[in-house]
């Protein structure tokens, strides 16, 4: 009964191993660190995005606080 369960543990073990060297061969390839870095990206983009739109608003509503407080007209933009 010992013997059957450890090889069955052997087993589970094994297939976890091959499963996931699979899964690290493949982000290894070329294909998939092309995957990564086109991931990578994206993601960076879209912070950068967030962080233009965040600045932006920052930036024209200090320009509005100061331009109260030296009492000047607003741009006509």
């Amino acid at each position: 009964m010992r013997r059957l369960f450890w090889i069955l543990i052997g087993a589970v073990i094994a297939v976890f191993i091959v499963l996931r060297g699979r899964e690290l061969l493949e982000r290894l390839t070329p294909r998939g660190v092309s995957r990564q870095v086109e991931k990578k990206g994206h993601e960076a983009a879209a912070s950068f995005g967030d962080f233009m739109g965040t600045f932006r608003a920052a930036m024209a509503q200090r320009e509005a606080e100061l331009r109260h407080e030296l009492n000047i007209p607003a741009k006509n933009d």
